[in-house]
Formats: C-alpha cells, sequence, structure tokens
C-alpha cells in the first residue's frame, strides 16, 4: 500500500507540475503610456480622463472583413479607478485596482469590451481615485509618507482586433483630456466628497464638449513591473436593507441588523446646494445614540479631512439622485444620516452594498447546536469583511495587510472558499516587501512601513507575524496540490528562516523577540511563541525541500528543526516533573499541535491543557497565537467534550459575543473601544472542518487527492454536516448521534482516496457514499 501511495504522489506531481507550466500566461506589453492630469499630490478633486476615438471600418473600409471581432481593453489605474466605454461600466467590480507594492509590483486588469463598442465613433472615460497609491488622510500608521506615493495616474491599451486579421491600438497618452468632476476628495481610510453638481453631464459620452478640459500629462511610472491580476474582484456580495430607522433632530439613524465592510448607496431628493452627510459606526452608545469615536483614533488628519467614516453628497436637485461612494469603504452596523431637515426619507432610501473580493464558496458547515451555528454565521461575516483585495485586519480603521491576521485564519479562507489565488497574491505582496537580508515587517503591502514598530532598534516583528510566508505557501499547497505555490515562494522562505535561524543561533537556537501572543488576558513568553513559529517554519522548510526535490536542504533544514527543538525543551520542558513550566493555554496547545513535546509526555501535556480549561471555567484567556492551537490540540487529544463547551460557552470567549448579539468576531475578548469586525479569532471555523468533520490534506496527495476524515463526537452535540469542494468534487461528511452510537457518513468524489480512523477503527474509502455506526463505549 505504501509503493502504491508513493507512486501515486509522484504521478500527482507530475501533473501538477505539467498544469502550472502549461498555465503560465505571458504578460501584456503595452504601448500606452502612464498619464495623469498633474503630479500634485495633494490635489484633492479625482480627476477625471476622456478620449474618443472610431473603429477603422467607420473610417474607411466597409466590407465584411473590417468588422470588428473583437475588443480587449488592458487597463492599470492607480491608486483606484472606474472605468466607462460609451457610458457603460466595462465590469461590476469595485475598488479596483488590487493593492500592491506599487514600487514593485503593478497588476492590471483586462476586459472583453467588445459589446460595449459600436460601429462608428466611441469613448472611453476613465476616473481615478486615491486608494493607498495616494493616501492623503493622515494616520498613525503614516502611508502618507510611502515611498510610492504619486499623484493618481493609468495605463491602458484597447487592442481592436479586425475579421481581416488586421489589428489596431488605442493606448494612454497626451491625446487623451482631463478635468475634475464630482468627486471633491477621496480615502480609502476615511470616506468620501461629492458635489453632484459639479459632476460633467455625459463626459463619459461621445459628443461631449471637452475643449475646455486639459491635455493629459506623460507621468513618471510608478516603478513597480505591470502583471496581470490573477484573483477575483471585489465586488457587491451582498445588498442589504436597514432593519429599522429612527428620526431623530436634523438626522436618521439606521440600523442594517449587521456588521459588513462596504458602502451605503443613497436615493435621495432634494434642492440643489443640499448636503447630506453619512456617518458609519459599529456600535451606539450606552444611552443609544451613535457612536462617533469608536476605532477613530487612529486617524490624526487635518482639520480640512472629513471625520473618520464619512461620506458627504451635495446634490445636484434633479430628481431622485443615486449616490454611491467610489472610491472608499467602510466597517459599519449602524449609519446617521444629517439632512437640512426637509429631505423625506424611509427604510427604501439607504442600502447597503457589501464588499468582498469574489471569491467562489468552497465549503459550509451546520449542526444541532444553534451557537456553533452563529459563530460560523459570525466569522463568515468577518472573514468576508476582511478579505478586501488583501487579507485585512478590520474594515473600518486600519483596513491594512496584517501577516499574522492572514495566516492564523488561512485554513478558515480555505476550507469555505475558493481563495487560493487571493493567498498567493498576498504571498507575492509578501515577498515585496522582505529586505535583503530575509527579515519581514507586519504588514504588506507596505514601504518602510512597519518593521519596527515593537522596538525601533530592531527593525523585526518576529516569527509570529513573518511566519505568514511559509504558512501561506504550505496551505496553498495542501489544499490545492499545486507544487508551482512552493517554487515560487521557495527561496523567499529559505532566506526569512535563514534570517531566524541566524538570530536564533546566537541565544542557543531561541528566538526572543517579536509580537507574542497578541490580545491575550494570560501572557506566554514570546520566547516561548517565537521559537515555536521558528522551528514550526524550520519544519515546513525542510518539507517544501522535499517536496521540490532538494535533498541537502531537506536535510539542512530537518536538523535546525531538530536543534530547536532540543534548545526550546531544555529552556522550558521540566523532564523531572513531565511539564512545562510555562503552563499557559497558549503554552501547552503549542507544544501539542506543533509537534514540541517530548516523545512519551503527549498525553500528560494535552491532561494538563484539558484540566486547565476546565479549571478557567471553559472561559478563554489566550491570544491570537492559541486561538489557532487550543481547540486542536484538544481534539487531537481525545478531549473533544472539553473543546466544544470552550467554544460554546455563552459566558466567555467566543459564545459570549455570539449571546451579546455580535454578527461579527471581535478583536479582542471583551467590547472595548476596538474593531468589532476582526477575523483573527476566528480559525475555530476551520476547526469545524478539521476537527469535528476530521477532513484533512494528506501530503501523500495534496490537493485532496488523499485525505483523512477522522471526526469526533463531542457530548452536548448531536449532529453535524460539513462540505468543502475540492477540485475533484465535494467532499461531504455528516455524522448524527443514535441511541446505540453514532450514525456516519461520508461521501467521496471521484479519483480520490479517504483513510477513516475513529477510536481506533480504520478504513481505506474509495469513490463513492459510505455509511458507518459508531460504537462509543
Amino acid at each position: 500500500m505504501e509503493k502504491i501511495m508513493l507512486l501515486m504522489r509522484r504521478f500527482f506531481l507530475l501533473i501538477c507540475l505539467l498544469i502550472s507550466v502549461c498555465s503560465i500566461k505571458a504578460q501584456h506589453v503595452f504601448k500606452g503610456k502612464w498619464i495623469c492630469g498633474n503630479e500634485d499630490v495633494n490635489l484633492r478633486e479625482a480627476p477625471l480622463f476622456r478620449k474618443e476615438f472610431q473603429t477603422s471600418a467607420a473610417r474607411r473600409h466597409y466590407g465584411d472583413g473590417m468588422r470588428l471581432k473583437k475588443a480587449t481593453l488592458m487597463v492599470a489605474g492607480l491608486g483606484l479607478y472606474e472605468l466607462h466605454v460609451n457610458g457603460r461600466r466595462v465590469s461590476d467590480a469595485v475598488l479596483e485596482q488590487a493593492f500592491t507594492r506599487y514600487d514593485k509590483r503593478v497588476l492590471y486588469n483586462t476586459y472583453d469590451v467588445t459589446r460595449l463598442l459600436v460601429t462608428g465613433r466611441n469613448c472611453m472615460g476613465i476616473e481615478l481615485g486615491n486608494g493607498w497609491f495616494n493616501v492623503q488622510s493622515k494616520t498613525i500608521w503614516g502611508f502618507d509618507r510611502v515611498d510610492w506615493r504619486k499623484s493618481p495616474r493609468f495605463l491602458l491599451d484597447l487592442v481592436l482586433e479586425y475579421r481581416n486579421g488586421r489589428t489596431e491600438v488605442i493606448s494612454s497618452d497626451s491625446t487623451w483630456k482631463w478635468s475634475t468632476g464630482g468627486s471633491q476628495f477621496n480615502s480609502l481610510i476615511a470616506g468620501e466628497i461629492y458635489d453632484a453638481g459639479k459632476e460633467p453631464m455625459g463626459w463619459k459620452a461621445v459628443g461631449f464638449e471637452d475643449k475646455k478640459w486639459f491635455s493629459a500629462m506623460v507621468a513618471s511610472p510608478p516603478e513597480g513591473v505591470p502583471e496581470a491580476q490573477a484573483m477575483p474582484p471585489v465586488r457587491v456580495i451582498r445588498k442589504l436593507r436597514p432593519v429599522s430607522v429612527k428620526r431623530l433632530p436634523g438626522s436618521f439613524l439606521y440600523d442594517f441588523g449587521q456588521n459588513f465592510a462596504g458602502v451605503v448607496e443613497l436615493r435621495v431628493s432634494g434642492k440643489a446646494g443640499d448636503t447630506v452627510v453619512l456617518q458609519h459606526s459599529e456600535k451606539l452608545n450606552a444611552d443609544g445614540s451613535f457612536d462617533a469615536l469608536q476605532n477613530a483614533g487612529h486617524m490624526i488628519g487635518e482639520a480640512s479631512d472629513p471625520k473618520f467614516a464619512t461620506d458627504v453628497y451635495v446634490l445636484r436637485g434633479s430628481g431622485i439622485e443615486v449616490l454611491r461612494p467610489r472610491f472608499t469603504y467602510h466597517g459599519f452596523r449602524y449609519v446617521l444620516l444629517r439632512e437640512p431637515g426637509h429631505i423625506r426619507l424611509d427604510l427604501g432610501s439607504v442600502t447597503g452594498l457589501f464588499y468582498s473580493t469574489d471569491f467562489k464558496p468552497a465549503g459550509s458547515f451546520s449542526s444541532s447546536s444553534e451557537m456553533l451555528n452563529k459563530l460560523h454565521g459570525a466569522a463568515i461575516q468577518s472573514y468576508r469583511s476582511n478579505y478586501v483585495g488583501i487579507p485585512t485586519d478590520c474594515p473600518q480603521r486600519e483596513k491594512m495587510g496584517w501577516l499574522a491576521d492572514a495566516h492564523v485564519i488561512s485554513e478558515l479562507g480555505l476550507y469555505n472558499f475558493d481563495a487560493a489565488s487571493g493567498y498567493r497574491k498576498f504571498l507575492a505582496d509578501i515577498r515585496d516587501v522582505q529586505l535583503e537580508d530575509g527579515r519581514l515587517p507586519g504588514v504588506a503591502p507596505t514601504s518602510g512601513i512597519g518593521y519596527n514598530w515593537i522596538d525601533p532598534d530592531d527593525r523585526d516583528m518576529g516569527p509570529a507575524w513573518g511566519s505568514a510566508l511559509p504558512i501561506l505557501a504550505w496551505n496553498v499547497y495542501r489544499f490545492s496540490g499545486d507544487t508551482s505555490v512552493l517554487r515560487e515562494n521557495y527561496l523567499a522562505v529559505k532566506k526569512y528562516v535563514d534570517f531566524l535561524a541566524g538570530r536564533a543561533r546566537a541565544s542557543g537556537y531561541l528566538y526572543r523577540t517579536g509580537l507574542a501572543d497578541f490580545l491575550a488576558v494570560e501572557s506566554t513568553p514570546k520566547a516561548f511563541t517565537s521559537t515555536v513559529f521558528v522551528f514550526e517554519d524550520a519544519v515546513l522548510l525542510s518539507e517544501m525541500a522535499a517536496v521540490l526535490g532538494h535533498s541537502s536542504d531537506q536535510q539542512r533544514y530537518a536538523v535546525l528543526a531538530d536543534s530547536v527543538k532540543t534548545a526550546f525543551n531544555r529552556e522550558f520542558f521540566d523532564a523531572a516533573a513531565g511539564k512545562y513550566k510555562v503552563r499557559t493555554l497558549t503554552a501547552l496547545s503549542g507544544a501539542l499541535v506543533n509537534g514540541l513535546v517530548p516523545s512519551g509526555f503527549e498525553a500528560s501535556v494535552a491532561a494538563e491543557l484539558a484540566a486547565g480549561v476546565v479549571a478557567r471555567d471553559y472561559a478563554p484567556d489566550f491570544g491570537v497565537l492559541g486561538t489557532r492551537w487550543v481547540l486542536s490540540a484538544l481534539s487531537d487529544h481525545g478531549y473533544a467534550d472539553e473543546a466544544f463547551r470552550l467554544l460554546s460557552n455563552p459566558n466567555a470567549g467566543w459564545g459570549k459575543w455570539i449571546a451579546d448579539g455580535h454578527t461579527t468576531l471581535l478583536e479582542g475578548w471583551e467590547p472595548k473601544d476596538q474593531s468589532w469586525n476582526h477575523v483573527f479569532f476566528g480559525d475555530f471555523d476551520a476547526w469545524y472542518y478539521r476537527g469535528l468533520a476530521g477532513i484533512r490534506p494528506d501530503e501523500a496527495g495534496v490537493g485532496f487527492k488523499c485525505f483523512s476524515v477522522c471526526p469526533v463526537f463531542p457530548a452536548g452535540l448531536n449532529w453535524i454536516a460539513v462540505e468543502h469542494k475540492t477540485r475533484f468534487g465535494a467532499i461531504k461528511l455528516s455524522w448524527k448521534r443514535k441511541v446505540d452510537g453514532i450514525s456516519v457518513e461520508v461521501l467521496v468524489p471521484e479519483g480520490t482516496l479517504a483513510d477513516f480512523e475513529v477510536k481506533g477503527y480504520k478504513r481505506e474509502l474509495g469513490p463513492g457514499r459510505h455509511r458507518m455506526k459508531i460504537k462509543l463505549n
């Protein structure tokens, strides 16, 4: 059987290699020039650009051979853009272009616009927003000072292919015209100010008089290399209606009933010059009034900036106006709408537009526990709110790509969504911010910001954050089976692990700096958690080397991992007592999950972990790192009951959030003036799949060619139903508690094999539906 599995693995890897090589697409070489209105980074108004053109058939030949066959438009618009052809948007995507380190990499999008063109004269119109390319709002994070900052600009080619084989290219150059319009200010961080009366009517269509507009300026390029965007765009994934509206003096208070990321679309009529102000917040004050201060403390902008999470509209005064921000988004549940006093508004006047990267769903979960089901909904809501081009920490405050936030919940994303393309893009972002010596900042993308927020003299956030590089690469490989993700990141991972190893060797193979178990109630020494990640990274790199055929590296990093493990246990494990000296839940679970516990002591360490959970009355006191380890450490070692009670406890932790009425996950265990839509405590949702259902990809056939099914059956939970869609088809597992045991049903897709194991019972499952009865006593 082992020989067969080895042959299957080798054959599978060969197929993956061929697929990845064949799927490499040539990048478009632009003929156009980068153009802008001017180089003023402080210009508050959003620039508009337009160009009219004719097809060759309209100018000369009308024979069938000169008819247009296909029109393909490639565009990179920085920081953000909305593009129209003949007055129609080329896409339903929002907040394009995806954020990158612009001085290293610039993404472009490709659109088939054949259906938007007409025989005769045509027009292209594009509006540019600031995005992360030209941050004008001042915050404590300092992105207004990044090296790549320039005024908005774009690069464009429209390729016209005719039936006779002739090709024509319309490009961005100085023949384009530009001006400003209704957008008076836009900030991805703060909000948008839009004066509808200043929007030139018809500027995106043929025939608009643009003689007073200026000629576009050929601009300095952003230095980054253009690259096709492979991940899905951000779209409106759901439209929400408010559940209530309250009339207040001079304002309306709307409640959408759920926290989410996005904007409000407003339908309103009023007089020309009437101003409507929308403020967004996740919470109300204790007296029921609107809380405008939550999360706003990071803003240090000038008085001229709009207030945090605020959109302002000045009406044109021409019937019903439909208004929505184009270059910002917010995290919110409540909206306070202020108007002059004579505008009539109701529940139908506002619509919430939920923004998220448009990943296809790949998983589902349901159970007999209402608490688990609601927690699943909250985790999905937070994940969708926090994947907007990059995996973010929160949608209302920072909107930045914190590395730890990304990797600790990556399995949540990969079990529930076809998110591999998004993580591969983010891995490129991480590679782009790596320094020559291998170290990494705490966020990506960035340029000079985020390397030393912990200690100005130590340009390193620590392994718990930087380990996003090896962990994300490995997880994408495990879930997709595509070895190219390992090849793309191997040298960067090696450089990073070498950096960690160098610092660890200097202190006896322990890593003593960096961020620790962030937001823990009971802290774990940073030397403990940082060294755990150095060990994990060395193990992962050794395994990557094995997959890619680098035998010397495989051995070298396996030796490094052994050295770190020995030093770790020499420092933290009391061999005589058979216990760890640090007994926090994070410490015990981290050692168990990562294979650091000395052989023969796993059961006693797991027992101490379970006893610690009970002694704390099932109240979690660990931080973000513990949320990744504790539940798995319990259920993998026979303590599924304790894991279930810890997770579902309505009086503390995750369960208390739901009991208190939250619809998303919080930044900390207690709801303070922090984010109320933070996904980084959400790995429990991945535990539903890998723990409760026990569905895990097997390294003998990654990408779920081979997988294990090892469910657990905690007391108090009567049934679960789980589905995960793989490239081979859907894996389904359900189990139900009955009088005489547990009834289990597993669906194995064609072309795959599953190893089923429960309480010592083992069985290999081939393709098809399998039913089993498990006796618990």
